[in-house]
């Protein structure tokens, strides 16, 4: 399946690797066009219909999330293309299709194109603006020189350590990051899964199995972990079980 494929970076050679990457491993990829700065890019994109925008973030004096804002009503899956990795959970919130770093690898550039291929196989719309965002029901999450997908229904629950979070998850390794608790909280917010239940803690309703009133309560997760709950949360806690 073909996809008509924009790309927008501030800067020349950017565009010319990412374009070659393309040409070169990606043959199901028609460049319809290529744009520096956010009125070129917003420009070009408001008259014509691509399929996917392969986005750089700083653009100067704007960003690639403006240009996003500007185009409400686009439907595209969107990449994000940098160099920083400290946006990858804004990015998200925009239905990103996958973040890549800066100098892109071409095997990730192969699956980024194969997903979105899958995507239109299945007859899905993507909107920039992430009205398809619960059903892939994934965050991005900085992994030491990686930013790694994580699936939400995979998260069992978020514990603070200090400015860092911990991501402790289903079937693999926890995940500690740089990000407050409640940056994530508040990326997470759309999905009534996770509630929070101690100032320290943020849970997987999925993964609870009991409430235990003992020692000032605290809720026991598949997998054995025992998680405290904290006064100022009580009853949410004690709403769960009600209902």
């Amino acid at each position: 399946m073909m996809l008509k494929a924009f790309i927008v970076d501030d800067e020349l050679m950017p565009r010319i690797t990412l374009a070659g990457l393309l040409r070169k491993f990606c043959p199901d990829v028609e460049i319809a066009g290529m744009a520096e700065s956010y009125s070129k890019a917003v420009a070009a994109l408001q008259h014509q219909q691509v399929d996917l925008i392969f986005m750089d973030i700083n653009l100067g004096n704007h960003t690639g999330f403006d240009i996003l804002d500007e185009l409400l009503s686009y439907r595209a899956a969107v990449v994000f293309v940098t160099a920083y990795e400290e946006f990858a959970l804004k990015a998200f919130k925009y239905a990103a299709v996958n973040y890549l770093l800066k100098p892109v690898n071409h095997l990730a550039l192969i699956e980024t194109i194969s997903r979105v291929q899958q995507t239109k196989t299945a007859g899905n719309k993507v909107s920039i603006h992430g009205d398809n965002a619960y059903e892939r029901k994934q965050i991005a999450i900085p992994n030491k020189n990686k930013i790694e997908l994580v699936s939400i229904r995979d998260i069992v629950y978020l514990s603070a350590e200090g400015s860092y979070t911990v991501l402790h998850l289903q079937h693999k390794e926890s995940i500690m990051f740089s990000k407050h608790l409640k940056t994530i909280e508040d990326i997470l917010s759309p999905y009534i899964e996770f509630v929070r239940v101690h100032r320290s803690y943020l849970v997987n309703k999925r993964f609870i199995v009991a409430y235990n009133r003992t020692d000032n309560g605290y809720l026991e997760m598949q997998q054995g972990a025992l998680i405290p709950i904290g006064n100022l949360y009580k009853q949410e806690v004690f709403n769960l079980f009600e209902h």
